[in-house]
């Protein structure tokens, strides 16, 4: 199939398209940014998805089959502006365009999601929980989901948990670290996190390309717990976390509801609420 994949650039993406090139399909990458990538069934397309135009030229001009949409903002490390607006803009604008695409050509998109558009729950979680995002990066991909239903026929949503490789672990390492590589920290006996690996995040979407698609939301994570406490014992054996704070549940309780009466629901609170009680997730289901 020719499966088109926005962000290709980024670090999930260029996993993405390299797993999809060795399934024999053709790809259509799209960013907003050139990559030096030269592999055979590869064809990059520089683009700004807040161009409906360019987007709507692309499908005109192209045979697609399939739609996998990353590109989005989500770290903020770096990033000069990061209001609600600009998350808006591009988790939320663009990706409009994009399905408005989809919608007119009647193609299938998969949007890859995140549990932060779940936000501040307790329990166990599903599909269908109702949303209550907080922080602005959560907000507007719960708000890109919407829209997704309303525009497209034939799609899913892909919720992903914490995203890491060998590499680039900066996603799972605030769960246990203050300060990398030498100050972690322990909340009570330890805390285990839904994460999800890449190359885990990659087959579920290479998956995708050659399933029925059925308008589902299915959240994405990784079979095993990440255990903070042997996490940070593994960390110490390799020379790291040579430091590690030790703090009693009840003070970080404490210390929650302290900060939620100043602060309301906020990304501060969302952080530490995040910390003492992490996703549980039942298995996908239908929505």
């Amino acid at each position: 199939m020719n499966i088109l994949v926005t962000g290709s650039a980024g670090m999930i993406g260029g996993y993405v398209v390299k797993g999809l090139l060795e399934k024999g399909h053709i790809v259509i990458g799209v960013d907003r940014i050139a990559k030096d990538i030269s592999l055979q069934g590869l064809t990059q397309i520089i683009l700004d998805l807040s161009s409906k135009e360019a987007i709507m030229q692309l499908f005109d001009d192209k045979k697609i089959d399939r739609v996998i949409h990353l590109a989005a903002l989500a770290h903020t490390k770096g990033v000069a502006d990061t209001s609600w607006e600009a998350f808006k803009k591009v988790n939320v604008d663009c990706a409009e365009n994009l399905f408005e695409a989809c919608a007119k050509h009647n193609v299938p998109v998969l949007f890859i999601s995140t549990v932060d558009a779940i936000g501040m729950v307790k329990g166990l979680i599903t599909p269908s929980t109702k949303l209550n995002p907080i922080s602005n990066y959560g907000k507007s991909k719960a708000m890109a989901e919407g829209r997704l239903k309303e525009i497209c026929k034939v799609w899913n949503i892909y919720r992903f948990s914490p995203v890491y490789t060998e590499d680039v672990k900066r996603d799972i390492q605030k769960r246990y670290y203050l300060k990398y590589p030498d100050w972690a920290y322990l909340i009570g006996g330890g805390q285990q996190f839904e994460v999800l690996s890449v190359r885990k995040a990659v087959a579920s979407m290479v998956d995708w390309v050659d399933k029925d698609v059925d308008n589902t939301i299915h959240i994405i994570k990784d079979d095993e717990l990440l255990d903070s406490a042997k996490v940070i014992a593994e960390e110490r054996a390799e020379g790291r976390a040579k430091h590690v704070i030790r703090i009693p549940r009840w003070m970080v309780v404490c210390g929650y509801y302290c900060i939620k009466l100043v602060f309301g629901k906020s990304n501060k609170t969302y952080l530490v609420f995040k910390a003492l009680w992490p996703f549980r997730t039942a298995e996908s289901s239908n929505v």
